[in-house]
């Protein structure tokens, strides 16, 4: 426990000298188990502001072999994995392992209709060695006794998935980064739908081939002609360093954001009109 207690630690302070731009909730981490990517149907992580991870509970607790209950009358959550078990309140600091009483810096909080806890807590409670690969911005975990050397980074199945009607390809290996939003239709907020990164070449990105699978995502949606020209200006950076300033391009259903901060890649997020 005290060998998982330093690398969450290590883990945190990695994670506060994030550049700002990959801080934002609208940038969702990706998260694994024993190497295996943990889906989201809704709500996902993110990180607060404190900069710790906030996962939904019960997605990353289950992926690691638990058991989690929900008791709506008393808002109590428990977590429960061969000898281990959590208890914890919605609001409340104080939390239970195996009994004994502990404190977080954050109450557990509820999100959309999800639980949310730091994922430093799950971690912790069962036991798992984490760590954080900013490079693609993933959160790792591994159960007791499983050994991260057997996980072959890349070679991943490619998961085709549908993100509000966009058909697109998780894992390509192109280094594109897909973000599934947080888009409500009976809200009044100006929701996004859809995030893509487009990662300068590094530890084997593909930029040519980024740049050919977003224009594959958005040409199925979005009007040729919008298409085209969002293409023609995310291709006039050429490098990693400049600014691409954002411009705005709109048809008859969606509103499409596009730009890069200075030494970033190019984010292409598309809402509804």
């Amino acid at each position: 426990m005290r060998k998982t207690g330093a690398m969450l630690a290590s883990f945190i302070l990695l994670m506060s000298l994030l550049p700002a731009a990959t801080m934002a909730k609208s940038s969702s981490l990706r998260v694994e188990v024993d190497g295996g990517r943990i889906y989201f149907p809704d709500e996902q992580p993110y990180l607060d502001q404190a900069q710790r991870v906030q996962v939904p509970v019960r997605f990353v607790s289950e992926a690691l072999g638990a058991k989690v209950g929900w008791d709506a009358a008393t808002k109590t959550v428990t977590i429960e994995l061969e000898d281990n078990r959590i208890t914890l309140v919605l609001g409340n600091k104080e939390y239970l392992l195996n009994g004994e009483s502990k404190q977080m810096d954050k109450a557990a909080a509820r999100v959309g209709g999800r639980t949310f806890v730091p994922l430093r807590f799950v971690s912790e409670g069962l036991g798992t060695e984490v760590n954080w690969d900013s490079t693609v911005r993933t959160v790792r975990a591994y159960t007791p006794g499983f050994d991260p050397s057997e996980v072959k980074l890349g070679a991943e199945q490619i998961v085709e998935e549908s993100i509000y009607g966009f058909k697109v390809k998780q894992n390509t290996g192109s280094g594109l980064h897909i973000t599934r939003e947080s888009y409500e239709p009976n809200s009044t907020r100006n929701y996004a739908l859809i995030d893509l990164l487009i990662n300068y070449p590094f530890k084997g990105n593909d930029y040519e081939k980024q740049i050919q699978e977003v224009e594959e995502i958005l040409i199925q949606k979005i009007d040729e002609e919008i298409v085209n020209s969002i293409m023609k200006y995310v291709k006039t950076k050429t490098s990693r360093e400049p600014e691409l300033k954002t411009k705005i391009y709109t048809d008859e259903t969606y509103k499409i954001y596009v730009g890069s901060n200075i030494n970033s890649g190019i984010s292409i997020t598309v809402f509804y009109k």
